[in-house]
């Protein structure tokens, strides 16, 4: 890679801290389709994001321990990994394209996820039903296994809960902290262990990922979360939209 996009890449990963920190998810969502802009091939964006995004979440959790529902997260973590190799026998399918059309497969996905969590917006209540429960964890699984963008379930069933933020973005946390670890190994026996070279990357992002947790954290606890997550939205949709013009440009 050229200076200038270890310097890109650099500031994708410190935004995307940024981005989870506010919310507490979308840092695959944020960080991937710009990353493949730079032509870095889809497993290894993975790789370093998913390694990014537990670092991250690792701090997160230390700052929110308190607020974590952990007998839940530990439930989605378990039920998200039995169900991540599916999505990771998508995602060598997907690999074997063109980079155009990985971008296109990639922006369409992230838009029509912010899409649906744009236009569905239950009435939070105390618990939900055990089969939306099994729902929402398996399809984070695959989804995360197939792009490496399993967030957004995790989302929507979270939010469907009378959850303050803290609680919110505690479960969100404490399942990337739980799950990505696995998830990072199986993507090894995949691809082969030369893959995880990317986690060394991730690993000497840490300073961006923790300057921008420190800075975004405080924000989404002060200002209002819906305004936030709104703003957040559009920004990740403008990114989707963008990536799939782009890539049909190309193709």
């Amino acid at each position: 890679m050229e200076l200038w996009e270890i310097i890109t890449g650099g500031i994708i990963i410190f935004l995307g801290g940024m981005v989870q920190s506010i919310i507490g998810f979308g840092y695959a969502l944020f960080a991937t389709p710009l990353l493949l802009w730079l032509g870095i091939p889809l497993q290894d964006v993975i790789v370093l994001v998913s390694t990014s995004s537990m670092i991250q979440a690792c701090t997160g959790v230390m700052k929110l321990r308190d607020e974590v529902p952990w007998r839940l997260s530990i439930k989605a973590t378990v039920i998200r990994l039995l169900s991540l190799g599916l999505g990771l026998f998508f995602l060598k399918k997907l690999v074997g394209g063109s980079l155009t059309y990985v971008k296109i497969v990639i922006g369409g996905m992230l838009t029509l996820l912010v899409l649906v969590q744009l236009l569905y917006r239950p009435a939070p209540v105390k618990t939900t039903h055990p089969r939306w429960d099994l729902l929402a964890f398996i399809a984070s699984g695959v989804i995360g296994g197939t792009c490496g963008m399993g967030g957004p379930p995790l989302v929507l069933w979270a939010t469907a809960h009378d959850w303050s933020s803290e609680e919110v973005r505690g479960f969100l946390f404490a399942v990337f902290m739980t799950s990505i670890p696995v998830q990072l190994l199986l993507m090894g026996f995949t691809f082969g262990f030369s893959i995880l070279l990317n986690v060394v990357w991730g690993i000497v992002c840490l300073p961006l990922i923790y300057l921008g947790t420190s800075l975004a954290l405080p924000i989404g606890t002060r200002l209002g979360i819906e305004k936030l997550r709104l703003l957040t939205y559009i920004v990740l949709l403008v990114i989707g939209v963008s990536s799939m013009i782009a890539g049909f440009q190309v193709g």
